[in-house]
């Protein structure tokens, strides 16, 4: 319970004394260029996400970080097991990203400001015609030179195990042919969904090497999604432990 406090209120001291500088930056303020604004407030999310992960006592181990591009565009394709899967990429990633989340997070206080903020896109699984638009507009984003999070499982998946990566949302990858960054997150279930309060402890991150789609056979490339979920699989093995 004093874990979740201490994140508690690392979010609202956050969220007040950024105010300013949220609201001068925000994604859509038509007097700054798109990629300023949300290089700036991906700045501010990410030294939240930092100080959330240290007042929670949370450590990150990290490898294959030498994998990170020093610019995108690129899609970052990781699994879903928490909902500090998101702080825990934000802190490492230096290149500023925005993810697709599925609706439920625009009904997360403070969380959703800052998707709001950095205009991250909201996707409803159960309307194929959101869903679309959803996609859309990550391609528009990507094709525009903004890299893109996205979680292939559509839900999360608490445990060890890995769930059925769904094709549709790697058009974003198909329509763009920009690099893929596939990522293994492992234990940060146990952050806050295992026992529902902030519990101290150690994250795993394992970053693979970029994938280019043009050095991709064809029959591979038209099962992307599998043959990411497996480059994924292999990532969370090394980091999965008893």
């Amino acid at each position: 319970m004093l874990g979740s406090i201490k994140v508690l209120n690392t979010m609202i001291i956050n969220y007040i004394t950024s105010m300013g500088e949220r609201k001068k930056y925000r994604y859509g303020n038509l007097k700054y260029d798109k990629k300023v604004s949300r290089a700036h407030i991906y700045k501010i999310v990410q030294k939240l996400s930092q100080d959330m992960l240290k007042a929670g006592g949370i450590t990150v181990e990290v490898k294959g970080k030498e994998n990170l591009p020093q610019k995108g565009p690129v899609l970052y394709v990781a699994n879903h097991k928490s909902i500090f899967d998101i702080v825990t990429l934000v802190s490492l990633i230096e290149d500023p990203l925005i993810f697709i989340g599925k609706k439920e997070v625009a009904k997360m206080p403070l969380v959703e400001k800052w998707f709001d903020a950095l205009g991250c896109i909201y996707i409803d699984r159960e309307d194929l015609r959101q869903s679309l638009k959803a996609i859309m507009m990550g391609i528009s984003e990507l094709k525009g030179g903004q890299s893109v999070v996205i979680f292939p499982e559509g839900t999360r998946a608490h445990g060890k195990a890995l769930k059925e990566f769904k094709e549709g949302s790697f058009k974003l990858a198909t329509k763009t042919k920009v690099p893929i960054i596939p990522i293994a997150l492992q234990d940060t279930y146990k952050v806050f969904e295992e026992k529902k309060s902030v519990q101290k402890g150690k994250v795993y991150v394992n970053i693979g090497e970029a994938i280019y789609q043009e050095e991709l056979e064809e029959e591979t490339l038209k099962k992307l999604p599998q043959y990411i979920q497996g480059i994924v699989q292999d990532l969370l093995q090394s980091i999965t432990f008893e």
